[in-house]
This record gives structure tokens, C-alpha cells and sequence, in this order.
């Protein structure tokens, strides 16, 4: 006799099981061999209506699936009850069914029933331990599956993300920390992943004599920009390390090369292989030496800009442009040297690193970037504010200005104010 175990649903309240491999799909069904006639096949498929598809063995061995429906068009044609009635029952079997051990991940089988095409899904496919016939699974029970699978994979991304986000976020707070303590009130920082995590980083140590800023922007956004600021933050103390907090220009040449060896980016001649474990990355930035009682700042930047706006009454500002050569990818020379700059600053005087996702973010009316000189005038019109005023009046032109338009990149705009007394 045929038997089928007919399983009760799952109630909406209890969290479903995980389905590891094909054998939590499993549906024990008495099979037939091939001594069932077609008579005998047709009295089954009545007596047991909720059995749709009848394995066929040969001793412990799968042969094949009866598909009632199918069975069913076949003996109702003209003369085929009279011509196959008492013949073997292979005469309707597919003899090419899915067949699969037990043992199959979830995922896999997903794979191998999309491959085998639309008859999987009416004829469901067979479960053999070491080849052993065990039982019979349907698509929908696997679809269940897949779906549960896909549900868990996708929590344990967001949450290993969203962890991922205050390792971040942690390796962030002694430059915070080192803001409000060396700029109190003469300071603030925009810093906006354009997903859970993101590639921008800013640095920030305090010094007896002034301090070290950089801001990076690394390639990417999200998990990879993710890992490329750890890569820069390890590259950025080794650089200091090696050759102590005075001279940015050095500091960005080491960290070039740095990055070069750990992603082995050697020359240009590595984007030319066609080899897909080659990368091409890296960063922009700048690294901003602070001599307080001297009055001046020294700085390199490497594709990204350094904004100074004087006080009130003062004259307007400015956009020291750096050097177009990124930092660590494979077309930059292993020996590339940036120049240093000196800007003396008054009392007062506001600087701002900024990093290109503000700059490319694309909003108002005609849907272009924001642009250099918008953020530089969007600065001039709040200078006379003080810090915490100008970032609430920046933060608030920049989100009219995106209106509906997506996040593009990652965004990162930290602003200093010189202070008045050293």
C-alpha cells in the first residue's frame, strides 16, 4: 500500500525550523516497481487522491515518477486502457527524474531544480541516501525552504552589518574624543555612511604643540569601503610611526606605499592582468598639521580639497586644490611624493576637509552636483553662526538641495575653527 505522511502547518507564531539540507523536506511514500500494471497504478492514484506523483524502484534503486495528471491524460485517450491497462507501469514513468541524496544543502537543490526545468515543479524529485531510494520532496516545501534560508542569511548579514557599524563607529570616538577636547565649541563634523557602514574615515590626534587632522575617503562604500578604513587607519599609524606627525607630504607617501604592498598594487602593469583577484584601490584625503602657537598650518591633500573661509569682514574663501593622485592605487608610482602647503591663519579663521560625497551629491531642480562653489557660498552665508549654528544651517541648505534624490556616496565634512587665543 501507499502511504504519505501529510504534515501539519507550522502556526504563524512559532518560528519556522531551520531546513539545513533536502532531508528536512523529506515526504516517506511507499513506492512501486515496475511488476505494477497500469490498472494497478489507476486504482492507487483513487484510493489515495493526495498522492500526486508515485515513485517507481527496482529493488532499492529509483527508477522513475508516474505524474498522476500525466497518467491520467495517457489512459484517457482512445484505446489505451484496452492497449496498456495491463502493461508495466514504466510504460508512463518519466524515466529522468530529479533524484537527490539526502544530505543536499538547501540551496544547492534550488539550483539543481531550476536546472531541471519546469517539470520539477508538478513532479516534485526523489530523496536517496547513498543511492537508496528514502523518499519524495515537493518544490513548494523547497521554495518554504529557500525562502526561510534567505530570511536567516539576510538577518545575520544585517546584523553582522549593523555590529560591524559600532566597531566602526567605535574606532571613531578617540577622534571625537580628541576634537572636543583640542576645539571645544570650535568644531563639528558631518559624518554620514551612505550605508550602515561606509569608506570615509577622519583622524584626529591632539598634539602639545597643535594637532593632526586627516580625512579619507576610500574606495568605495558599505562592507568594502569598510574594510579599506582600516586599511588606511593602519597605514596612517604606521606613516607617524615611522616618521612623526610633522610632515603630512611624508605621511601620505608611506601610506601609499602601505597600501601598495598589503593589496599588492604594485604598478600599473597589475590592472593590465586579467585576473580577478587584482585590485585597484585606495584613497583621496588630506592630513592637516596644526601649529597652534605658530599660527599656521602645514597640509597635503591627494584628490581631495582643503576649504578656508575667514571670519566676517574679513574676506571671502578659498579652495586650495591638491594634488589629482590618489593614494595606494595601482596607477600611482610606488615613489609618489605630494607637496606641502603652509596657510597661516588668523583668529577665527574656519577650516573645512570635505570628502566628494558632499561635492557629487546630486539634487536641485536641474539635477546636478552640488558642487565646490554652492558648498563653499553655503559656508560663507553661515560663517557669522557659531559652530554648532553653521552645521544645522549647512546640515538643513543640504538636505533641501538632495530633496528626494538617493544618498550617493558616503559623506564626510569636518570643519575647525582657529582659535582666537594659544
Amino acid at each position: 500500500m501507499i502511504t504519505q505522511s501529510l504534515r501539519s502547518p507550522v502556526p504563524e507564531d512559532l518560528p519556522r525550523q531551520p531546513m539545513a539540507s533536502a532531508r528536512d523536506l523529506l515526504i516517506p511514500v511507499d513506492p512501486v516497481t515496475p511488476n505494477h500494471t497500469n490498472e494497478q497504478i489507476a486504482r492507487i492514484f483513487s484510493l489515495k487522491r493526495q498522492v500526486q506523483n508515485l515513485p517507481v524502484v527496482h529493488g532499492e534503486r529509483p527508477m522513475g515518477l508516474i505524474n498522476r495528471s500525466l497518467f491520467h491524460n495517457m489512459m484517457a485517450r482512445p484505446y489505451y486502457p484496452e492497449l496498456y491497462s495491463r502493461q508495466s507501469c514504466i510504460a508512463f514513468m518519466d524515466k529522468n527524474p530529479l533524484v537527490v541524496e539526502a544530505d543536499t544543502p538547501i540551496d544547492t537543490l534550488t539550483v539543481l531544480a531550476v536546472q531541471t526545468g519546469e517539470k520539477v515543479f508538478a513532479d516534485g524529485f526523489i530523496l536517496v541516501e547513498g543511492g537508496r531510494y528514502q523518499g519524495v520532496g515537493q518544490v513548494m516545501d523547497l521554495m518554504r525552504a529557500m525562502n526561510d534560508l534567505l530570511a536567516r542569511q539576510h538577518r545575520q548579514l544585517v546584523d553582522s552589518i549593523d555590529y560591524a557599524s559600532l566597531i566602526q563607529s567605535s574606532l571613531l570616538k578617540s577622534s571625537r574624543q580628541a576634537l572636543a577636547h583640542g576645539f571645544p565649541d570650535a568644531h563639528w563634523v558631518l559624518w554620514q555612511p551612505r550605508d550602515t557602514v561606509g569608506g570615509d574615515i577622519f583622524q584626529c590626534i591632539n598634539l602639545a604643540d597643535g594637532f593632526l587632522v586627516a580625512v579619507f575617503d576610500c574606495t568605495g562604500h558599505g562592507v568594502p569601503g569598510a574594510f579599506m578604513t582600516l586599511i588606511a587607519g593602519a597605514a596612517l599609524e604606521r606613516a607617524i610611526a615611522r616618521h612623526g606627525h610633522d610632515d603630512p607630504s611624508a605621511l601620505l607617501a608611506s601610506m601609499n606605499r602601505y597600501i601598495k604592498q598589503t593589496l599588492s598594487q604594485h604598478g600599473a602593469s597589475c590592472q593590465t592582468q586579467a585576473l580577478p583577484d587584482n585590485s585597484d584601490d585606495g584613497l583621496e584625503g588630506v592630513i592637516l598639521r596644526g601649529f597652534l602657537h605658530a599660527g599656521h598650518v602645514i597640509h597635503a591633500g591627494a584628490g581631495m580639497p582643503l576649504i578656508h573661509i575667514r571670519p566676517e569682514g574679513e574676506g571671502h574663501g578659498q579652495v586650495i586644490r591638491s594634488e589629482r593622485r590618489g593614494v595606494g592605487y595601482a596607477a600611482t608610482p610606488v615613489d609618489q611624493r605630494w607637496q606641502n602647503q603652509r596657510l597661516d591663519l588668523m583668529p577665527g579663521q574656519r577650516l573645512y576637509l570635505v570628502s566628494d560625497g558632499v561635492i557629487d551629491q546630486i539634487g536641485g531642480p536641474r539635477r546636478i552636483a552640488f558642487g565646490k562653489s554652492r558648498l563653499v557660498q553655503c559656508l560663507l552665508d553661515t560663517r557669522a553662526l557659531d559652530m554648532a549654528g553653521q552645521k544645522d544651517a549647512f546640515a538643513r541648505c543640504f538636505t533641501d538641495y538632495r530633496g528626494q534624490q538617493a544618498q550617493r556616496d558616503d559623506l564626510t565634512l569636518l570643519a575647525l575653527q582657529w582659535p582666537a587665543t594659544t
